[in-house]
């Protein structure tokens, strides 16, 4: 005796082939089944058992239905899942970036500082810039190299300055800034600094020049980590090493120093390492995209570290809070230069106005050996 199927049989029959190869049925098939004429019974049958049929074809259609609904469902392809962007999504991407560079090297580690500050007066706003350079061998037997204009040159801010600077006469020196009472130095108005002295002499410490994060010879800074975990193992020693000194401070507030590497003769991929472990640090924050002091565009960020103040007079002391950025290439992560900003609109001065810089010139980086003597130098027994 046959029967019409009831809703198990008709799920049961709507296994894909995948699942039941012996089903040919399809999706089709079984919806008609439903929705059939029962087979002929005898009237006495028929009489027995009551017509439940017609109640249960529109679950069982509404059953097939959603049955195919969900199979195609799983078997379409899961929609994309975005991340949001991390905080500081910039430097990650800057890390990424310059993870791939490839090393470079040369025989001296060649870094050349640019110093401006301003000085208004007169109507107009001038630059006054200094020049140092410090070639340091990648062998300790090598002689150091050390360089300084001993003359500062100031030249006008911007176009406006320089417009007003040539209606007062274009003057060929202005007077500098004097914290106290007394004469002053005046400046030369001049494209670059002059008086050029050096120093040549082999340093037997082979002691890397800049000692703001830790004391580093050049093999010390090719022995830097690579891998963040491990790069902040290494600068919880240095922290150490700066407490030892009397600089106590919490690690925290010591990391945003390390920024300070980002200017030392690192590879890539040590840079890389170092701006992850930055930009994952809750103070730090990219303010975006500027153009550096020496007309470079690179990335403004600032580490949250504590802002500091410029004197005017110590006589009646007159000081203007500023803060601090640090401005990276965007090509290979190191540094571009160190830029102060008034903090607040005081002292003749506004608010974010640039009001120091320490610059690093783009001579930069490995080079071969000097030649000796510096050309347009003066020899003495210190640059200092």
């Amino acid at each position: 005796m046959s029967r019409k199927p009831d809703a198990m049989d008709l799920l049961a029959m709507a296994r894909p082939a995948a699942l039941d190869r012996g089903s040919r049925l399809s999706a089709d098939d079984l919806l008609a089944m439903a929705q059939a004429e029962p087979p002929r019974e005898s009237s006495r049958l028929r009489r027995a058992r009551p017509r439940r049929w017609a109640l249960w074809a529109p679950l069982a259609t509404a059953a097939i239905v959603a049955l195919v609904f969900v199979l195609v469902t799983r078997l379409a392809s899961p929609p994309a899942v975005l991340d949001p962007p991390r905080a500081n999504q910039e430097l990650f991407d800057l890390a990424d970036r310059i993870d791939r560079l490839p090393a470079t090297g040369g025989a001296y580690w060649r870094e050349v500082r640019i110093d401006g500050t301003p000085l208004a007066g007169g109507g107009y706003t001038l630059t006054v810039s200094g020049r140092s350079e410090t070639w340091v061998p990648r062998d300790p037997a090598d002689p150091v190299l050390r360089l300084a204009w001993r003359r500062e040159a100031a030249r006008p801010a911007t176009a406006a300055d320089e417009r007003a600077w040539r209606a007062a006469g274009a003057p060929d020196r202005v007077k500098g800034h004097c914290e106290n009472k007394g004469p002053c130095p005046s400046v030369p108005v001049a494209d670059e600094p002059q008086d050029c002295r050096y120093t040549m002499g082999v340093d037997p410490t082979g002691t890397y020049p800049d000692a703001t994060v830790s004391t580093f010879t050049m093999a010390d800074l090719a022995a830097i980590p690579t891998d963040p975990d491990k790069l902040i193992e290494r600068l919880r020693a240095y922290h150490a090493i700066w407490n030892a000194r009397g600089f106590t401070q919490p690690f925290e507030t010591f990391l945003p120093t390390t920024a300070n590497l980002l200017g030392m003769p690192l590879s890539p991929a040590q840079r890389a390492a170092l701006i992850r472990v930055l930009a994952a640090l809750p103070t730090t924050r990219v303010v975006g995209t500027v153009t550096d002091p020496l007309g470079r565009r690179g990335i403004s960020v600032d580490l949250g570290g504590e802002g500091g103040s410029l004197v005017y007079s110590g006589k009646p002391r007159k000081e203007l809070p500023v803060s601090y950025r640090l401005i990276l290439d965007p090509t290979t992560g190191a540094t571009l230069a160190h830029v102060s900003y008034a903090a607040r609109t005081a002292l003749g001065a506004t608010k974010g106005q640039v009001m120091g810089y320490q610059a690093r010139g783009p001579e930069s980086g490995w080079t071969g050996k000097p030649a000796s003597p510096p050309k347009g130098c003066k020899r003495t027994g210190s640059v200092q």
